[in-house]
Order: structure tokens, then sequence, then C-alpha cells
């Protein structure tokens, strides 16, 4: 695979972009071209639509491509790994073609003032290109976004630190998508209408849409307002979105749908990096770097006691890169984790549980999917009601009473049925598991002595035992 860069200019168009829907017709950020002399100046105090300066950002990487007799255009990055950056597809091809451009020049994250002359960019940090990894049916066919517009670049040394904690996991982007979490932006875009600035802006908007089902492939939009926003010039740049747990990476931006300063309506489009995992594993592998594993498969939840038994199957992809998994519950806390294939949840009250499963390999990476398992529901047993005498044939009769099947998580060791003489007719549990699903369990064990009888009824469980029922109805027997 040859290594690629960033397209040449792209002309936005004033599309509209507001759910997945419209996504095919958003047009790229893209790719900044750079004016070759160097008496190109900054704005006094430019801004990118009322982002901040973020100069000395470990996290973001200028990035210029090279097309065989000029240097024309300039993207952003994100350091996914110390050889490894993220950023658009249209950022490592050449214009209209699914060819790589000649060459690329990256500068130290973060870096500042970066300048260009007729001889190529000034100042460039000491690494080369050695791959661009993309997804294998990317063409740079248009100034509209193309599917599945996100590369890797890989490096032949180290240009900084990893600037991500991990990657953001299908579960992250729906509890974020719900809760309209704000997305950080940092790139070396304009700043405005033919604005150039040689210096890294940042900003954040609400995430607004992510989709994995779209024809760009899986993809995540984010808001704009009159504010603040994203230009050309930005294209791959990251998105993340920062928590107590670091700061977690969505993915690159590839395009919005408005020129730079027109808000209306405005909004950009990035592709989700976990939904490329063969991609990124195969970056990953190249650079020497452990693959990341995919979302553990088939979640159950059952309640036991006080308790919740979560059990899954391994990932399909890359299950030997695992070391352990963490059990999340809604909010996206670790509630429980393991080395192997189950946890139990402790200590609940009572109430309903669910949770999703995250993996994780020896750097922390790992996917976990938005919870589908049927939750589970803590309940502390209580009082069955009275047994029922039921006419078993002639001049015979049974004793039916209720279980605690569905009522509660409590495990039931026995059922014991007394009479009113505190006689005990019947203890146990019915043979096979069905006996602990079943509504409810007969006994037919009666008192031979002839007199009048009540029934009543106790569960005993590994919580305890329940409150003795209230008495059944009276029976003559003999």
């Amino acid at each position: 695979m040859s290594p690629r860069a960033a397209g040449p200019r792209r002309r936005a168009l004033p599309v509209g972009f507001l759910a997945p829907v419209a996504l095919a017709a958003v047009v790229s950020l893209s790719a900044l071209a750079l004016a070759p002399a160097a008496s190109a100046q900054p704005l006094a105090t430019p801004r990118v639509y009322g982002g901040t300066p973020t100069n000395g950002n470990p996290a973001i990487v200028s990035i210029s491509t090279f097309n065989g007799t000029s240097w024309p255009t300039g993207c952003t990055g994100g350091m996914l790994r110390g050889r490894l950056v993220l950023t658009a597809s249209h950022c490592t091809t050449d214009h209209e073609s699914a060819a790589g451009v000649r060459g690329f020049a990256l500068f130290s994250p973060g870096s500042t003032a970066l300048t260009y002359s007729n001889t190529g960019p000034q100042g460039p940090a000491a690494v080369t290109v050695i791959d661009a990894w993309r997804p294998a049916n990317y063409v740079n066919t248009s100034s509209q976004v193309q599917p599945n517009d996100i590369a890797i670049l890989q490096l032949d040394r180290d240009l900084g630190a990893p600037g991500f904690t991990r990657l953001a996991t299908h579960f992250d982007m729906a509890r974020w998508l719900a809760a309209g979490t704000q997305v950080q932006h940092a790139g070396y875009g304009l700043t405005g209408p033919g604005q150039r600035t040689s210096n890294p802006f940042a900003t954040s908007l609400p995430l607004i849409s992510f989709n994995t089902e779209s024809s760009l492939g899986p993809v995540f939009a984010t808001g704009q307002s009159p504010a603040t926003g994203i230009c050309p010039g930005d294209s791959g740049s990251p998105a993340w979105v920062s928590d107590a747990t670091g700061n977690i990476l969505i993915g690159e931006m590839a395009g919005g749908n408005a020129p730079c300063g027109q808000v209306t309506n405005y909004s950009n489009v990035g592709l989700f990096a976990l939904g490329y995992l063969e991609m990124v594993n195969n970056a990953l592998r190249a650079a020497g770097y452990p693959t990341i594993p995919s979302a553990p498969q088939g979640i159950t939840l059952t309640a036991r006691n006080r308790s919740v038994v979560v059990e899954w199957q391994a990932p399909a992809t890359s299950p030997e890169t695992v070391v352990g998994y963490d059990v999340l519950d809604a909010s996206g806390a670790v509630v429980c984790q393991s080395a192997t294939t189950s946890c139990t949840v402790p200590d609940l009250p009572d109430g309903t549980y669910a949770y999703t499963v995250r993996s994780r390999n020896a750097e922390n990476e790992g996917d976990a999917m938005p919870i589908t398992a049927d939750p589970a529901v803590v309940a502390t047993p209580t009082q069955l009601p009275a047994p029922k005498i039921v006419k078993a044939g002639k001049g015979k009769y049974s004793i039916v009473y209720q279980t605690l099947a569905g009522k509660s998580s409590a495990v039931v060791t026995s059922y014991t049925v007394r009479d009113n003489r505190n006689k005990v007719l019947c203890s146990g549990l019915p043979k096979g598991r069905s006996a602990l699903t079943l509504a409810s369990l007969p006994c037919n064990a009666l008192p031979s002595k002839p007199g009048t009888y009540r029934f009543t009824v106790q569960a005993v469980t590994e919580a305890g035992s329940t409150p003795i029922s209230a008495p059944s109805r009276p029976i003559r027997i003999g």
C-alpha cells in the first residue's frame, strides 16, 4: 500500500445536513489550499469561529502533501499512536483518483507558526510516511464527502506520544448522542473565509447524529452555532470527548455542508474510527501495536439473590489480545471487571438492571455495543399467598401453592408445606431445573388422621426464608 495524502482544495457547497439521510450531500471541509509564497499572513486575531488557541496540543498534527511538483494542500491529523496518525482519506489521495499523493510533510504535534515557501513547508518533523492505510474501496471522486473517507498514516518513527486515552466504543456513542455531549475539535484549518493561520485552534460542538448504516459508512455529526465552527484545512482533524477517564477519540472529521463562515444549518460530519476496526487493526499490527478486540457477543443477565450474573461470549475479532472485560451500566460506569467471560455484580438493592460489556486489551482498547440484553430484576423474596386446595379425584385432594418464580431474584432451595398442627407435609423441590421456573407446585402428601386442616407454605432461599403464608381454607379429611 503506497503512501497517500490530501487532495486539492474542496469547494464547499451549501447543502443541508441535519440527519443521517442527508449525509451523502455533505461536502468536504477538506484540504486547505496552501499559497506557495511565504508572504501569506494569518489574521491578526485568528479564531475558529469562537475557538481558542491550542498551541502545543500534543494530540493534533499539521499535514502537508506533495503532488509531484508542489505542496498545494494541507490537512490535520490526530495522534492515534506514536507512529500512527489518523486523518481523512481525501488527505492521502489525488483528487478524482484512488492513487496516493507523492509525499507528505508532518509537523510536530501542536507546532505553531508553520510557514510555506516555494521550496515547500519549512521545519517539518524528521519522520517519513511509510504507508497510508485506507478502506479498500475509497475513491477521491468529487468535492462531496465520499464513502469511507478515513485513513491512518504509518510513520517510520515516533512523531510524539499518543494523544488520546482510547477510541470511543459504539456504546459510548449511543449514550453521548442521547445526552447531546460536547465533542472537542482542534485543527489547522481556516479561521474564516479566506483567512489562513498556521496556529492550531480548538472548539467544541454538540454530538447530533451517529449512524453506522449510512451510505457514507459509520459516521457521526456535530452541530454548528453562529458562534463557533470548523473550516477547510480541518479535514482529518480529530474529534474527541473529554471525561473523567481522559480524552476518548471518536474519529476524524471529513466534511461539512457550507462554506467556511456560513453557519446556517451547518454541521460537520466525521468517520467513526472503531467502525473501521479491520483497517485500524491492520495499521496497528503493521506498526507493532496490539490489535483491538471487537465487542463481546451474546450478553445475558441473570438475577441471583442480591446480585446480577453477567455472562458473554468472547469477541469475534482479536480475542487473543483480550486481557480483561469491563461490565458497564447505562451511565458508562464500570461495575464489574473480569478476566473470564462472566462477572457478578454484587450487593444490589431491589430494582431493574441493564449492562453491556467492553473488551479490553493491554492498551485499554476495546469495543462495547449499546445495551440490548434483557434486563435483570433484583427483588427481595416476599410472603407467598395462602395455598389452595384442589380436588384431585374421587375423595382426593391436592395442596397447590404459588412459587417465587418471576417474583423474586432469590435462589430457592426448598418450599415447605405444613398443616395447622405444624407437621411438615412436603419439603424441597421437585427434580429438574424446570421446577425453579414453574408458577405453582403441588403437594400431594395430605394428613392421614381424620380432622379439619389448614395449610401454609414457606419458601427457603439463599437470601433467607420468607414469612409463613396465611393459612388455606379449611378442609375436612376422614
